[in-house]
């Protein structure tokens, strides 16, 4: 059994699936859109001569998604996806009786007191960077890592040693294979990426607003004051830190420091959508107040000074300058299909309903926990496909490893100072031609904060994983025998 006929890998896929036969556990860090996916049919068509393979992806549509993907590239192969919608004695037998196996960590991990785990000779790991702290991965690995090969797979491990570090020693990887745009095997299949920040100024009745805002929150921040505690509105950390000490302080008068601290944060959260999303945001979140449970949150509720900043805000709406700005870049290519990313429901909703408004063909694109069914996912990417829109307003959904038409322009609502969902946004343009990222900022504000630390972050990383590759620690789990060479 062997790749699809006419599916002709790439050099250095060829030679990633390689060094992961040769070395044993193995880290690939390549770009989104680079075929990481096919190093994995690589490697899993001359494990399978060893034994099953277990494919494991963190949501439901990814694993639809890899399971398709497996039964097209590898035809006649044994393939099926278990998930935790079959009971569990139809999924004891599935686990013992097929060759190849896709399936998300939670459902695995609630599955290991049924799993032959020495039938397996790969685990498959997608989006790898998961695999830190209580994640399901780490501890499938440590179930899985005395009998199989372990094969992780991301666009980014992250920008800390520390996190690298972590994912290499939970999953006993003992080679790292990465590459970039800038690496001379890849360059030839590397499109031209056009990427601008654009920043704009803040308008002058969103920094009126804000600045009441600002005096209510130092209202709150002064009560938490007067019951003896120290507090700084530096940023919201500083603020959560500072909850963080007092809940473990003695003192009686906490609860009642603690209540005001929590409206203290919430109203910078409500800062934060005034200033990064825009009005209608902030206005969303305002209301949202009233159903949540929380002391702080209450208090808002009922507080008259901040109920009256909204109704301002509501008598006297005016546009966000990222969302004029965002109009015109789309309004400037009408032809092309467009991403735009924002990390926050109540926006993208504000998003759809004004592009619309302004007659672009846009959808919405969400994750399950906001009433998106798997269905209607997939019923929205195949539309998006199919150019029966030509504007998705995602949410992170959207970011990692689901089937995504590539695009024209990802354009980020608002800069995020996550590297790793960075490089996953980014990655979503520029697959068959020359993309384009646009990222807006609004200026003197976290915008510019957010920006900085993505930037950071990413440099860091790409200096930790080029220390890193190439190292080769020890041997693998199991024997290996032979190379690529012998099936190709």
């Amino acid at each position: 059994m062997g790749l699809k006929e006419g599916i002709e890998p790439r050099k250095y896929q060829k030679e990633i699936a390689e060094s992961a036969l040769v070395h044993g556990n193995t880290l690939v860090v390549l770009p989104t859109g680079m075929g990481k996916t096919l190093i994995a049919l690589l490697v899993m068509e001359k494990k399978m001569q060893e034994g099953a393979i277990l494919f494991l992806a963190p949501t439901k549509p990814l694993v639809a998604q890899h399971l398709k993907t497996v039964q097209e590239l590898l035809p006649g192969a044994d393939a099926i996806a278990i998930t935790g919608e079959i009971n569990k004695k139809a999924r004891k037998s599935m686990w013992k009786e097929h060759a190849i196996i896709v399936a998300t960590p939670q459902t695995v991990e609630r599955d290991l007191n049924i799993i032959e785990k020495e039938r397996f000779s790969l685990v498959v790991l997608d989006e790898v960077h998961r695999a830190i702290g209580r994640y399901a991965y780490a501890e499938i690995a440590q179930q899985f890592k005395p009998y199989s090969m372990i094969l992780g797979l991301t666009a980014s491990p992250g920008g800390k040693k520390i996190k690298i570090e972590e994912i290499k020693d939970t999953l006993s990887i003992v080679n790292v294979e990465s590459r970039d745009h800038l690496d001379e095997d890849v360059k030839p299949y590397v499109k031209e990426m056009d990427i601008e920040w654009i920043t704009v100024d803040e308008r002058e009745e969103y920094a009126t607003v804000k600045k009441r805002l600002h005096e209510l929150m130092e209202w709150y921040l002064n009560l938490v004051r007067h019951y003896g505690f120290q507090v700084y509105a530096k940023s919201r950390k500083a603020m959560l830190m500072s909850q963080q000490s007092i809940m473990r302080s003695r003192i009686k008068s906490k609860y009642h420091a603690l209540k005001y601290l929590s409206a203290a944060i919430n109203l910078d959260y409500a800062i934060e959508m005034l200033e990064t999303q825009s009005m209608d945001a902030f206005l969303s979140y305002i209301e949202n107040l009233k159903n949540r449970e929380t002391k702080g949150a209450q208090l808002l509720a009922n507080d008259g000074r901040l109920q009256e900043i909204a109704e301002s805000v509501r008598q006297n709406k005016v546009i966000h300058p990222k969302m004029q700005k965002l109009i015109e870049l789309i309004e400037a290519d009408r032809n092309a299909k467009y991403i735009v990313f924002s990390q926050y429901t109540a926006q993208i909703e504000y998003l759809e309903k004004t592009l619309s408004l302004f007659g672009f063909r846009c959808r919405k694109f969400m994750g399950q926990r906001k009433g998106f069914t798997r269905k209607q996912q997939l019923e929205i990417i195949e539309q998006f496909r199919n150019n029966e829109f030509d504007i998705l307003i995602a949410s992170s959904i959207g970011e990692e490893g689901l089937d995504i038409p590539s695009v024209d322009y990802v354009i980020f609502y608002e800069p995020i100072p996550s590297e790793i969902r960075t490089i996953q946004r980014r990655g979503r343009a520029g697959r068959a031609k020359k993309g384009f990222v646009r990222i807006l900022i609004t200026k003197g504000t976290r915008d510019e904060a957010a920006y900085f630390s993505s930037l950071r972050k990413e440099k860091s990383m790409k200096r930790i994983i080029n220390r890193m590759k190439g190292e080769k620690v020890g041997a693998g789990p199991r024997k290996l025998t032979g190379t690529l060479r012998d099936f190709m």
